[in-house]
C-alpha cells in the first residue's frame, strides 16, 4: 500500500469514526495509540479532548503500542466486528504500555447502544 493510499484510507476511517467517537470514554484528555503491523504500514490515533486524528507512521511518544497482524484486524477491533479476546488468544493482537487503554479502545467507537460502563483508573 502506498503512503497516499494509506492517507486516504485513514481520512475515510477518521470521518466514519468521528461520528461514533465516545468523547470522555477514555477518562483522560490525551492519548496516543500506535498501531504496528507485521507487513503493513504503521499509523497512529491521537485523541485530544473532543478531537481525534488518524495519521500515518510512528508517533515519537505513544501512550500505548498495539501490535496487530494486519489493517483488517485493526479496523475490526476498533468497530467491534473482531472480538478482542479472541484476537489476543489467536496471536493477532497484543499491547505494550497502558493496557487499560487497549481494552477501552475496543469500545471507544462502538455504537451508543446501552453498554455497561465502569470507571477505570490507572
Amino acid at each position: 500500500m502506498s503512503t497516499n493510499t494509506l492517507i486516504m484510507e485513514l481520512q475515510a476511517k477518521q470521518k466514519l469514526l468521528a461520528g461514533r467517537f465516545r468523547q470522555g470514554f477514555l477518562q483522560r484528555d490525551h492519548a496516543v495509540f500506535q498501531f504496528n503491523f507485521e507487513t503493513q504500514e504503521a499509523f497512529h490515533l491521537i485523541i485530544d479532548g473532543a478531537d481525534l486524528d488518524l495519521l500515518p507512521g510512528y508517533h515519537p511518544q505513544p501512550t500505548i503500542n498495539l501490535y496487530i497482524d494486519n489493517h483488517a484486524t485493526c479496523w475490526g477491533l476498533i468497530d467491534g466486528r473482531v472480538d478482542g479476546m479472541n484476537a489476543f488468544l489467536q496471536g493477532q493482537y497484543r499491547a505494550d504500555g497502558n493496557i487499560v487503554l487497549s481494552q477501552l479502545l475496543l469500545y471507544l467507537f462502538r455504537s451508543h447502544d446501552s453498554t455497561i460502563a465502569y470507571e477505570v483508573q490507572d
